[in-house]
Formats: C-alpha cells, sequence, structure tokens
C-alpha cells in the first residue's frame, strides 16, 4: 500500500473568512499522491465522512491534491489518502485511522478532508460515498454507491450504475442508467443517452429528464417518480402511495397501483394504467 505525503502547517485566517471556508483558522496538512496505475483497469474511491472532486482527462499522471485540517490538531495524525491495488482495481481510501476505539471511518466530522484531481477518461471510476460529497466529470464509466452523501456526476460518456440510500445523487450527461434501489434519497438525472432501469424506490424521489431510450421500474413506494421526455416506453411494475407523474413517453404501462397517483400527458402510445386496488 502506498500513502500520500502530507506536509503539516498551520492556517490562520480572518474570522470574516471562517463561515466559508472550513478550515480557516484551523490546523491544516497539505495533501498530494500521484496514483500508480500500472495495469489498473479500473479505479475505486471509497470517501467515507469526507470528499472528493474528480475530472478525467487524457493525461499520462494523474495526482491527487487536497488539505486536511480539524481545530484540535490532535485529530489530524490519523487522517490520510491510501491507494492500493487489488486484482486490476485501484482503491483509493479517503478515511481517518479510529481513536482510542471510539471513532471509526464513519465517525465525527471534526476533522475536514478535502481532495481534488484527475483520473484517466477511459477507466471506469467507482465511488463508494457514505456522508461526505463526491463529484465526478467526464469519465468513460462511473458507478456510485451513495449512503447519505451527496454525488454529482457530469458528462459521462458510457454506463452509470447508482444504488443509493438518503442521499442526493444528480445526474447530467450519460449513457445507459441503472439504479439498483433508491431509499429515502432523491435521484435527479438529465440527457441520458440510453435506457433507463431502476430498481425499488422506498420513500425516495426519482427524476429523470431527457431518456433517449425506454424506462423501466420496478416499484414505488411511498416516493415519487417524475419522467419527461422520454423517446422510448414507460414501464413500472407496481406503485404503492407515491405519485408518478409522465410527461411525454413513447407509451405508458403499470402493473398495479395502491393509493398513489398515475398523471400522464403527451404519451405518442399505449397508456394502460389499472384502476386502484
Amino acid at each position: 500500500m502506498r500513502t500520500l505525503l502530507i506536509l503539516p502547517l498551520l492556517l490562520l485566517a480572518p474570522l470574516s473568512v471562517a463561515a466559508a471556508d472550513p478550515c480557516a483558522g484551523a490546523n491544516v496538512q497539505r495533501i498530494e499522491l500521484t496514483l500508480d496505475l500500472d495495469g489498473v483497469e479500473r479505479i475505486r474511491f471509497e470517501t467515507n465522512q469526507f470528499d472528493v472532486r474528480l475530472r478525467a482527462t487524457a493525461a499520462a499522471q494523474h495526482v491527487l491534491r487536497g488539505r486536511a485540517c480539524a481545530r484540535d490538531a490532535k485529530w489530524l495524525p490519523g487522517v490520510s489518502v491510501t491507494q492500493e491495488k487489488r486484482d486490476g482495481t485501484l482503491v483509493v481510501r479517503l478515511w481517518r485511522e479510529p481513536a482510542s476505539g471510539l471513532i471509526g471511518l464513519f465517525g465525527s466530522r471534526d476533522a475536514v478532508l478535502e481532495v481534488e484531481g484527475t483520473v484517466p477518461a477511459d477507466r471506469l471510476v467507482q465511488l463508494v460515498v457514505g456522508s461526505g460529497d463526491a463529484y465526478l466529470e467526464g469519465a468513460a464509466s462511473a458507478s456510485a454507491d451513495v449512503g447519505s452523501g451527496d454525488v454529482g456526476l457530469h458528462r459521462i460518456r458510457g454506463p452509470v450504475t447508482v444504488k443509493l440510500g438518503s442521499g442526493d445523487v444528480k445526474i447530467d450527461g450519460a449513457g445507459p442508467l441503472r439504479v439498483l434501489a433508491i431509499g429515502s434519497g432523491d435521484l435527479k438525472a438529465r440527457e441520458i443517452a440510453g435506457a433507463v432501469s431502476v430498481g425499488p424506490i422506498g420513500s425516495g424521489d426519482l427524476v429523470l429528464d431527457g431518456v433517449r431510450g425506454d424506462v423501466q421500474i420496478g416499484s414505488i413506494g411511498s416516493g415519487d417518480a417524475r419522467l419527461r421526455r422520454v423517446d422510448g416506453a414507460v414501464r413500472i411494475d407496481r406503485v404503492g402511495s407515491g405519485d408518478v407523474d409522465v410527461n411525454g413517453a413513447a407509451g405508458l404501462s403499470v402493473g398495479s397501483v395502491g393509493s398513489g397517483d398515475v398523471r400522464h400527458q403527451g404519451v405518442r402510445g399505449t397508456v394502460d394504467v389499472p384502476r386502484r386496488n
């Protein structure tokens, strides 16, 4: 395993800046890590409660830079970014060592870790996000496994896979989209160049705007689904107490409807929506 170089320093800033900068007036460690990509087919970022911003480029070398900071310097020594190769996958971890056995990977946010950098434009990038934020732009393909954090995916050229808990995911431009599940979080996606497949939706919301293919949704519990500008047909297996709004599609079919509502307009083909159970 290779671990980044961390350079400690003390950052002092005026109080007027403190509200905008979480590291203002805090103890700060600078971070730099060159990715070891030899023999790597995919890159997996495990961010835990920390933040990362990534941009895919065709550069020969890819470097992560950032900072860790904390009001109390005792939180900084265990904060790190590491990389390790596992069967063709480069695993990059943003994490903090447990303190006195009480604070682990998903512990207190008393320490802030913010990292940004580039990744190769021809590799799959996997994001595993706890309660932090992650942003990825321009990758060949991507996946996001999100707990309570926020993820933004922008201009992903190929397929995208998402599993969402209570956080938020926003997608602006991607290839075919597969959503394994949505818990209580919200997923918004626009300009999807392919079909969309969605597993169960709990109490969260799904918004799709611009899909160049069919949309298949397994089930909707108490959450809502809003679909707009779908080139293909929309198929929903089951609607519970949530609401569905379809504006523009080649066709619409719903297997069963509980106490929720299904509204539609601009459907060009067959509409098959049963009466409520």
